[in-house]
């Protein structure tokens, strides 16, 4: 696994990493202090706050859906499990493909075209907070930081 050092939140990953890290999502890697509180949100959450996320044993869904419809089924498949309210971060994220959706945890991605809402539940099952590499039964998001999307800049 590539490094778990921390940068300062001013900086990117590819002000640090020449290369950015090494999946897309990232499953692992150099990230900020801070982590992200659990819920759905329909706007990018940045790389370097999630992957600090993953390190906790948590489950990132990102996802590249236009359609409405698949948005609001991919929420009901996250809200169908419980482990999900204190273990996931659900996040719009255009760097994938327009039709994906993207499941990472320490070390692990799963990418599908569409909705599956059984592989999306399966994924959890497999991987219940267990992960990363800081804590043995994983650290709950519900203590992370809550993010607002960014008005430009």
């Amino acid at each position: 696994m590539p490094s778990r050092d921390h940068f300062p939140p001013e900086r990117r990953i590819l002000d640090v990493a020449p290369d950015g890290y090494n999946t897309v999502p990232p499953t692992s890697g150099r990230h900020w202090p801070a982590w992200s509180a659990c819920g759905f949100y329909n706007y990018p959450l940045p790389d370097e706050l999630l992957v600090h996320n993953l390190e906790h044993g948590n489950i990132i869904v990102s996802y590249n859906l236009a359609d409405d419809a698949a948005v609001a089924a991919l929420r009901a498949a996250v809200d169908a499990i419980p482990l999900a309210a204190e273990f996931a971060i659900v996040r719009r994220y255009p760097d994938i493909p327009e039709g994906m959706v993207a499941l990472t945890t320490w070390g692990v991605l799963d990418r599908m075209i569409g909705v599956d809402a059984a592989r999306i539940a399966r994924f959890f099952e497999d991987y219940p907070g267990n992960t990363g590499p800081e804590f043995a039964n994983g650290l709950p998001c519900t203590t992370g930081v809550q993010t607002m999307p960014s008005t430009g800049g």
